[in-house]
């Protein structure tokens, strides 16, 4: 086998795909052909982890501006109530779930301590919708996409609708649950950061400032 004219992508390709016991020859080209370009490897590694990295500081800025803004939805809500019905569970509610969103927002879109920490939590709030019957349970942000069933498997999306309803009682309707997508995914980049290590920044900088 020639590696020779192999792309660094194919030759890396070919080091997850190869049996080294069945193919001992070839393995050991391959690995001396790494090692020949191990220059062209590095560069190759670097630039791939670099846009990683960029993809992902992209992305928690988007989750960043998404939670202020879900801050802004749960602020016209508290003042629909303070102006409307005037209960007092919903302005406490509305008013704690604003306030957390702008927090959590404004700390991870600043790198500021604890800002991925309620970023965690305020996501992990999000992922589930219950209905027990007795208890029914949900929380978005400014856009879902549920996954989940309720007599039978469903999907629904929403956007621009920040939403939050907790009931305890009786008959308070068929048993159903869902899972949303969209929380699962910005936990994923949230957990990428922290795989690189941009969660530890800011706690640094705080910590060097102390």
């Amino acid at each position: 086998m020639d590696y020779s004219k192999y792309s660094i992508n194919e030759l890396l390709d070919c080091l997850n795909n190869i049996d080294k016991d069945a193919h001992p020859e070839n393995y050991e080209k391959l690995i001396l052909e790494l090692e020949k370009r191990k220059p062209e490897l590095e560069a190759f590694q670097k630039q791939e982890q670099e846009e990683f990295t960029f993809s992902t500081e992209n992305r928690v800025k988007l989750l960043s501006w998404l939670q202020i803004a879900t801050c802004v939805g749960f602020t016209i809500a508290f003042v629909n109530v303070l102006f409307g019905s005037r209960e007092l569970i919903d302005l406490i509610v509305y008013g704690f779930i604003a306030v957390f969103n702008g927090l959590a927002g404004y700390k991870l879109l600043k790198r500021s301590r604890y800002g991925y920490e309620l970023s965690y939590l305020n996501q992990i709030l999000q992922i589930l919708t219950i209905n027990t019957g007795t208890l029914f349970f949900t929380y978005t942000g400014l856009g879902s996409f549920l996954i989940g069933i309720e007599g039978e498997l469903f999907f629904r999306a929403n956007i621009l609708s920040t939403d939050f309803r907790f009931y305890t009682g009786e008959n308070l309707g068929q048993f159903g649950f869902g899972v949303d997508l969209v929380a699962i995914f910005f936990l994923s980049v949230l957990h990428s950061c922290r795989e690189l290590g941009l969660d530890t920044k800011a706690n640094k900088a705080f910590k060097a400032d102390s």
